[in-house]
């Protein structure tokens, strides 16, 4: 960290950081993320994506979040993390500080994948445990599963998210 400019102690909070964004692994050494945000050109779009994989959750919610309002991003990190506001802010806070630095309209280059080689080997039979008691294809019966989704508002207004509950267990009898 010294050799990067990082010489106060306080700077050593930036390597749970790192390793969190992935430019650090587990042992401390740089990653080849760390080597593409080294480079000026390439900085800010590293930056950005490792925050959207970082900070997926608020992504989802808004997939503009750095350009949200602080009372919105505030309002996403709570509902997300259950913290009490304290620790919400010093959340934002670090956000709204690398987002500042990362250039979300760039785009990285893809990264190439590398070839496996696979041998094939032959078939193997299903396992008795894993056909007993399981009817033909045929006979199965058929289910229906439906997943809702529902996109709750960046608020810090309970009440808010009561009433939006209260009208689904009205109207949907969960």
């Amino acid at each position: 960290m010294r050799s990067l400019g990082f010489t106060s102690t306080n700077d050593r909070a930036l390597i749970p950081l790192f390793r969190k964004l992935g430019f650090l692994n587990g042992d401390g050494a740089p990653t080849e993320a760390f080597d593409v945000l080294r480079v000026k050109e390439t900085r800010g779009a590293i930056l950005a994506e490792k925050l959207r994989e970082l900070y997926a959750d608020l992504f989802a919610i808004n997939t503009s979040m750095q350009d949200a309002s602080d009372n919105d991003l505030r309002g996403a990190i709570s509902r997300i993390t259950g913290k009490d506001a304290a620790t919400v802010a010093r959340y934002a806070s670090t956000f709204r500080a690398l987002a500042n630095l990362a250039d979300f309209r760039a785009q990285t280059a893809p990264k190439a994948e590398p070839i496996k080689v696979v041998e094939a080997s032959a078939p193997q039979p299903p396992s008795p445990s894993t056909t007993h008691n399981m009817p033909p294809v045929g006979q199965r019966p058929t289910e229906f599963h439906y997943n809702i989704q529902i996109h709750l508002p960046a608020t810090n207004d309970v009440a808010i998210y009561n009433a939006i509950f209260r009208s689904l267990k009205e109207n949907l009898g969960i």
